[in-house]
This record gives structure tokens, sequence and C-alpha cells, in this order.
């Protein structure tokens, strides 16, 4: 898989093509906005791209900006890499089309986890029925009754979120602990990953809101299948 790397920190732009590199992939460099426009022009083969907000000539927004009025290039995944974490910015990054971020400075295994999830989907949204059955040495009735009541509990989970993100709270009423819970013991490994996330940096920020929701859409369709 080829990434497109937008970063003019010759360190940071090191550290990631090396990890980067290291596990696969191929890197295209670029040390600004403008310049990630030209590549992305001569290299169709880019399947993703990673880009830094702060950036001489061009920003990471200004690129975004470009990527969204692109017929082909608005399909790109993106993730922005900063070191500033307000609500404003990451709600600018969303509105773009970003679908994450990662903090500066780079922590490879977090670089890496987001290039996993959002370039190639690596984990379950939801462990198969059978597997959690014998894991935990239950009946087919009680899986079942755990995961209706854990549809239950997705279902206000999304409909907080959505209101949430709709009245631009600060804080959504939502039990992130219960919810939690469930998705440990029914293999949620997409969920779970990002309320991990979100434990640590209260209040939710809107990408961490929209990319909860988002997981927890994909959990709701999964949960049907399973119970049978």
């Amino acid at each position: 898989m080829k990434i497109l790397v937008a970063e003019d920190n010759a360190v940071t732009a090191t550290l990631m093509m090396g990890v980067l590199t290291h596990h696969g992939y191929t890197v295209v460099l670029a040390r600004n906005g403008s310049e990630a426009l030209r590549l992305l022009a001569s290299n169709p083969d880019i399947q993703g791209v990673i880009t830094d907000i702060m950036m001489p000539e061009s920003s990471g927004l200004d690129l975004l900006r470009a990527l969204q009025g692109h017929e082909v290039w608005r399909n790109l995944p993106t993730i922005v890499t900063t070191v500033r974490d307000d609500r404003e910015t990451v709600a600018q990054a969303v509105s773009l089309g970003c679908k994450d971020y990662v903090l500066k400075p780079i922590r490879p295994a977090r670089l890496l986890e987001r290039v996993k999830r959002i370039f190639g989907q690596d984990k379950a949204v939801l462990m198969d029925s059978r597997e959690v059955i014998s894991r935990y040495s239950l009946s087919l009735e009680a899986y079942r009754r755990i995961a209706e009541n854990f549809t239950t509990q997705v279902d206000h989970t999304i409909a907080a979120l959505q209101n949430w993100s709709t009245n631009k709270a600060n804080v959504p009423p939502v039990d992130f602990n219960q919810i939690t819970e469930g998705a440990a013991l029914l293999g949620a490994e997409r969920l779970m990953v990002a309320l991990e996330e979100t434990s640590g940096s209260p209040p939710l920020n809107p990408l961490q809101g929209a990319r909860l929701l988002e997981e927890l859409q994909l959990v709701r369709k999964e949960l049907p299948i399973q119970i049978g």
C-alpha cells in the first residue's frame, strides 16, 4: 500500500517513513500541502494520506480542502498529525473529511494502529458468537440474552451521541463503562479501541465522537447476525 505523508519536520518525517516502510508500506513524502497535491497527481496509486496541520506555504487543512474538492481524491482516507488538540482544529479537520488524528510527538505504535484501522480495517467489528460461547462457556440462550442487552445499550449510546453532536454539548450523557464491558465481552475490538482513546482525554472532541458513533453503528449492524 502506498501512503502519502505530508510533513515539514525532517525528524518526524524520517521517523514516520522508517516505521511505515518497516511494516511494508510504500511512503511518498511531501514537505507541504502544495507538494502533496503534485505528488498525488503523479502517483495515482496512493491509497491514503497522512498530513501535518502546521506546514509552510500550504497547511494540512489547505490540503484537506483540496482533497474534498477533487472528484477522486475526496475518497482517500486521511489522518492528520498535530501538536494541537483543541476542539476547533479537530472540528475543522473532521468537516474536511479527516478520519482520525495522531498527536505529536509521534509514537510508532499509535501511528501504526491508526494506519491499520483507517487505511485497512484489521480488527473485528464483533467476535463470532461461537467463539464467545466457547471462550466463556456460555449456553446459546445466555449469549443471546447478553447480546440483546448489549444491543439496547448500543442503541441508547448511538442516540445520545447523535443528540450530543447536534446540540454541541460539552459531555454526552453516556455511561461508557457499561458499553465498554459489553464490547469487551462480545469482542467488539474496533469499538474497544475507540472507547479506550476517549477515556483519558475528556471532554469528548468531535472527531472522537464521530468515530465512536461510526463504530457503534457497525456493531449495531453486526449484532442481529450474531444473535441469529
